[in-house]
């Protein structure tokens, strides 16, 4: 019994797929055969401690009434005890690192004060890539990156222009905290871009439609190699299977998916260095370079040339045109 189960992608790809797997049985007759969907990636979620063991009381607060640093603060305490989401986490280290920066300016080096904030600066500092990657691993608009759909993507998918300028901002973000220098970041752009994230679902698409479509050319690879020449194009006979097998490959592989795996290319290239940037520093880092094993975009090559190697080695060893 063959059954093609296609999951986990645009509909049209995914239609081209199974059509493409189903002629292939007609002619070769596939033994117990299913297309299947990749794995799912492992998910991580941070416990985020924001808390730190120095505590500006309320007298000191005082002291710094001309500092917006003050209510910065004050506001944060009036929020204690209630969840705040990573991305707020991040944006408040980041809002007290520039407005202590402001503050200390105005205060004695030698003040008991001054000493307080100045040790607080270089902790939050210090503890930036954390929360950093705490929003990486805890915001739905990053976590959902990595999760498989079944929804439409194509070339007509709205989102790409917006999610890259989105991305672009949260890369140099990750550059800027990596380096220390985060007194010109505006941080009110963090929630503004992970609602662009959210509007456009574009990474996700992306991502998904990418290891669904390296999934399938790896299992239809392997599955063809299983076939000798002989069975293929026996000598001194008739090479009629061999010309249908070709004329399947060129209506729905040449003429359609491999059209399809170009546009999934090259928005995966626009992007992989984006992505390296944002994840660079997580676990997530392999799937997102330009190569390696488990780079996706590396996968994604990959997997279509050896496809289509295959291929070339039919026509080569069957002699018949692909023309």
């Amino acid at each position: 019994m063959v059954s093609f189960l296609v999951v986990a992608c645009s509909e049209s790809s995914g239609e081209l797929n199974q059509t493409y797997a189903q002629r292939l049985h007609n002619v070769l007759k596939f033994n117990d055969f299913e297309l299947n969907k990749p794995t799912t990636f492992p998910v991580q979620h941070d416990k985020i401690d924001a808390h730190n063991n120095t505590t500006i009381g309320m007298l000191e607060l005082a002291q710094l009434r001309q500092c917006k640093l003050a209510i910065l603060i004050a506001e944060h305490n009036n929020q204690l005890g209630k969840t705040a989401s990573a991305a707020n986490i991040l944006k408040y280290q980041l809002d007290f690192l520039q407005s202590a920066n402001t503050c200390l300016a105005t205060l004695d080096q030698n003040d008991e004060l001054y000493k307080k904030i100045a040790f607080t600066v270089e902790q939050k500092t210090i503890a930036l890539p954390t929360f950093f990657q705490a929003m990486l691993n805890n915001e739905s608009e990053f976590k959902q990156t990595w999760q498989l759909t079944s929804v439409h993507f194509a070339e007509d998918t709205a989102g790409f222009t917006e999610t890259e300028q989105a991305m672009k901002e949260f890369a140099k973000l990750a550059e800027l905290i990596s380096s220390g220098n985060v007194k010109n970041v505006d941080t009110e752009s963090i929630v503004k871009n992970l609602q662009v994230l959210n509007q456009f679902n574009y990474n996700k698409l992306l991502i998904s439609a990418a290891r669904t479509q390296i999934s399938y050319n790896n299992q239809l690879t392997k599955l063809l190699t299983q076939f000798s020449n002989n069975e293929l194009c026996p000598l001194n006979k008739n090479k009629q299977k061999a010309r249908t097998l070709s004329n399947i490959f060129k209506k729905f592989y040449l003429q359609q998916l491999q059209p399809y795996q170009s546009f999934l290319t090259g928005k995966l290239e626009a992007l992989q260095p984006l992505y390296l940037q944002v994840w660079g520093d997580t676990s997530m880092h392999r799937y997102v370079s330009a190569s390696g094993e488990h780079a996706i975009l590396e996968q994604l090559k990959q997997s279509a040339k050896s496809h289509v190697q295959w291929w070339q080695n039919f026509y080569k060893e069957c002699e018949i045109s692909p023309l």
